[in-house]
């Protein structure tokens, strides 16, 4: 099991390392993964197993900025407002059409 503090830990520190890694997911994913030890030499699913999730990574970087911890570029943070806006802006405009009858 991996500790969720752990991993924020080593977000904070890729940030303090090079703040664009924050801005990247492909990069921190690498970087937060080289921390916890990826052995190139194993099997991609032998690694996987050993590694926090990238959804768990992505959400400690979330969680440090919510919490002033790390900041994004503005241009990282310009494409994550855009693409919000573009998946609100599509879904909002999809119908849901529920039967009258049963």
């Amino acid at each position: 099991m991996v500790n969720k503090g752990k991993t924020q830990q080593i977000v904070i520190d890729a940030y303090k390392t090079d703040p664009n890694l924050v801005n990247d997911d492909a990069l921190l994913l690498a970087y937060v993964w080289g921390r916890f030890g990826w052995v190139h030499e194993a099997s991609l699913e032998a690694n996987l197993r050993r590694m926090p999730r990238a959804e768990s990574i992505t959400r400690a970087r979330r969680k440090a900025h919510e919490d002033g911890l790390i900041k994004y570029s503005k241009e990282a943070d310009d494409k994550r407002m855009e693409a919000f806006v573009d998946n609100r802006d599509y879904y909002s405009q999809k119908t849901v059409h529920i039967p009258l009858e049963y």
